[in-house]
């Protein structure tokens, strides 16, 4: 069946931000009796899961205890002001602006992301790939990423089977599962071994490979 609507997140799968934001993450983070090589393998299950959200399940996971509310916040805040000085200077994967303005000629595109929507959309217009995309979604607390994609779906009375949603972290492949739409992870096999994804791809640019026109 054809793909109608092609789902994205945006670090690590549009851009090469993982790296850079991963190391921030952690330095956010803090000293919490973890190193920041363990913050960051745990972060990168969880990205995507939403600014605010992730710094709780990366702190549960780790700590076992629940992150306060003015710690969430001031994490929060000291990630942001990171992520104020790097953002700038990072960039889009190769070959993914010419995937992206094929893709919008077949389909619709709609980025769904833990980056807040005010930074997503100006990220994605730094870029030049802002008209490219239907909706910019920027999951939290109260909006995850699967109540996103289900809402775009039921505005548009079409079918999570017409959908793909690509991701690179274990929270997206769980927000597909529950919405359920169907999945494809960018990275390596083993990582995503858990679960089922339909695929799991390298990069964004072998994504072609799995959708029909």
């Amino acid at each position: 069946m054809p793909c109608k609507i092609l789902f994205l997140d945006f670090d690590g799968v549009i851009a090469d931000t993982m790296a850079a934001k991963s190391e921030a993450f952690a330095a956010a983070f803090g000293d919490h009796g973890a190193t920041p090589d363990q913050v960051i393998e745990v972060y990168r299950r969880h990205a995507g899961s939403g600014r605010e959200a992730i710094f709780d399940r990366v702190y549960s996971e780790l700590t076992g205890r629940s992150l306060g509310t003015r710690a969430r916040a001031r994490m929060t805040a000291a990630y942001g002001r990171r992520l104020k000085l790097i953002n700038p200077a990072l960039g889009l994967f190769p070959g993914v602006k010419a995937l992206l303005e094929r893709q919008a000629r077949a389909r619709l595109l709609a980025v769904v992301t833990g980056v807040p929507r005010d930074e997503i959309r100006g990220a994605t217009e730094r870029l030049g790939i802002a008209g490219f995309f239907a909706d910019h979604f920027s999951a939290t607390l109260q909006a995850p990423k699967d109540a996103l994609m289900a809402g775009f779906l039921a505005a548009r009375g079409m079918a999570a089977a017409d959908t793909l949603f690509v991701g690179d972290s274990i929270a997206d492949m769980e927000a597909a599962e529950r919405v359920p739409v169907p999945f494809v992870g960018v990275g390596e096999p083993a990582f995503f071994a858990a679960g089922a994804p339909r695929a799991v791809i390298p990069a964004l640019t072998d994504i072609e490979n799995h959708l029909q026109i």
